[in-house]
C-alpha cells in the first residue's frame, strides 16, 4: 500500500483519476463500464454467430468456393476477437498496470481493428471485379489466389497487431486512421463502381441481374459496417482539444471505441441472412407453428 501510494498521485481538483507511473487511469469507469457492455454482448451474440458461419462452410457437402475463403478467414479473426473480451475487461478493471495482459489484449483487439476491415475491403474487391470485369474474374477465381491473398492479409494483420501491443495508444491511433481511410477509399470507389456498371441494363434486358443487386447490397452492407465500425474512432481526435483530458480518456474514447467490436457480430449475421432462411410451417397433426432452418442452395 506504502509502495502504491508513493508511485502515484491524484490528479489536482479532480477525483475521477489519478497518475499511475505518469500514466493516467481512470477511477470511475462510466466510460468503460459502457464498452465492456457492449463487449459482452457482441461476444453472447457473435461467438456462436461466427462458429455457426464455420460450421456451416467448413461442412459443406461441396467443395469450399473460392468467395467463401475470405468469409472463412474473417469469421476466425471474428472469433478470436471476441474470445478476447474477458481478458479485456479483467485488463480495464483489474491490471491497467499489467504490462503482459495490455499485450495479449491489444494484440488479438488488433484482429478486430485491422484484420476484419482488412478482409471486408478483399470482399468488396472481389465483388467489384465480380461484377465490373466479369472475363477477367473468371481468369482469378481459382482457390490458390483466394489463398494467398488470405496469407497476405494475415501477415499485415500480425504486423499492425504486434506494432500495436508494442506501442503507446496515441501513437497508434494516427497508424489506424491512414489504415482505415485507405481501405475505406478502396471500397467506395468498389461501390460506385458496382452502381454505374448496374445502372447500365444488360443488352436486350430491361431488368438487372439479380447476381449484380446481391453485389451491391454486399458492398454497401460492408462498406456500412466499415464507416459505422471504424469511424467514430478516428474522427473523435480532431476533437480532442474540445475537452479535458480526463474526460476525453475516461469517457470519449472508451465510447467511441466501443463502435469498433460489433463489427464482428453484425458481420457473421449478414452472412448467415444470405444462405440459411427461415420459415415457418404448419404441422398438419396439432397446427403449431415451427421454425425450421434450411440452407439455400
Amino acid at each position: 500500500m506504502d509502495s502504491f501510494s508513493t508511485n502515484s498521485t491524484m490528479v489536482p481538483n479532480i477525483t475521477t483519476a489519478l497518475y499511475i507511473n505518469d500514466s493516467l487511469v481512470c477511477r470511475e469507469k462510466y466510460g468503460h463500464a459502457f464498452q465492456a457492455a457492449v463487449g459482452v454482448i457482441t461476444t453472447v451474440l457473435g461467438l456462436p454467430a461466427n462458429m455457426m458461419v464455420l460450421w456451416i462452410l467448413l461442412r459443406k457437402q461441396t467443395a469450399i468456393s473460392s468467395s467463401e475463403v475470405f468469409e472463412i478467414n474473417l469469421a476466425v479473426m471474428d472469433a478470436l476477437y471476441c474470445l478476447n473480451t474477458p481478458l479485456d475487461i479483467y485488463h480495464y478493471y483489474f491490471a491497467q498496470q499489467n504490462g503482459i495482459v495490455r499485450i495479449i489484449v491489444f494484440f488479438f483487439y488488433g484482429f478486430n481493428t485491422y484484420g476484419g476491415p482488412l478482409f471486408l475491403c478483399c470482399i468488396c474487391m472481389e465483388r467489384y471485379m465480380a461484377v465490373v470485369y466479369p472475363i477477367t474474374y473468371l481468369g482469378f477465381k481459382s482457390l490458390t489466389y483466394r489463398v494467398l491473398c488470405s496469407v497476405a492479409a494475415w501477415a499485415i494483420t500480425l504486423a499492425f497487431s504486434i506494432y500495436s501491443s508494442m506501442k503507446a495508444f496515441d501513437a497508434t491511433i494516427y497508424v489506424y486512421a491512414g489504415y482505415i481511410s485507405a481501405l475505406f477509399i478502396v471500397m467506395i470507389f468498389c461501390n460506385i463502381s458496382i452502381l454505374r456498371v448496374l445502372r447500365r441494363s444488360s443488352p436486350g434486358r430491361d431488368e438487372i441481374h439479380p447476381m449484380k443487386k446481391k453485389a451491391f447490397r454486399m458492398v454497401s452492407a460492408v462498406l456500412m459496417i466499415v464507416f459505422v465500425s471504424c469511424f467514430p474512432a478516428i474522427v473523435i481526435f480532431p476533437l480532442k482539444p474540445y475537452f479535458n483530458v480526463i474526460t476525453f480518456k475516461c469517457s470519449v474514447i472508451p465510447v467511441a471505441f466501443c463502435f469498433v467490436g460489433p463489427s464482428s457480430c453484425i458481420q457473421p449475421f449478414l452472412y448467415l441472412s444470405s444462405v440459411v432462411t427461415f420459415s415457418f410451417r404448419q404441422y398438419p397433426c396439432n397446427g403449431p407453428c415451427c421454425l425450421t432452418l434450411s440452407s439455400s442452395p
